[in-house]
């Protein structure tokens, strides 16, 4: 994987979602991204997995609201594109 492509997807799904051409509210804009994420990680993951990395996910989340500097996307990320290079 890429950082350079993640990144830059990063960025083309944050300026989709930032456009003003959409004139639909901030929480229906979250409710598409996550509908986008939910049906492409079951479609590629299945759900047993994807629901597993949304349960990380939010946990990582909830760290770094409360401060802690261990809670991390990449290791995240780590683990899973691990467990994806297994399965090719």
């Amino acid at each position: 994987m890429s950082e350079k492509d993640l990144h830059l997807l990063y960025n083309k799904l944050t300026e989709i979602t930032q456009s003003k051409e959409y004139e639909i509210s901030d929480v229906a804009r979250t409710i598409a991204v996550f509908r986008v994420a939910i049906e492409y990680g079951v479609t590629t993951m299945g759900f047993p997995v994807l629901t597993y990395l949304v349960a990380k996910l939010l946990t990582v989340a909830l760290g770094i609201m409360a401060g802690d500097e261990s809670a991390t996307y990449e290791d995240i990320l780590d683990d899973f594109e691990e467990e994806d290079q297994l399965k090719h």
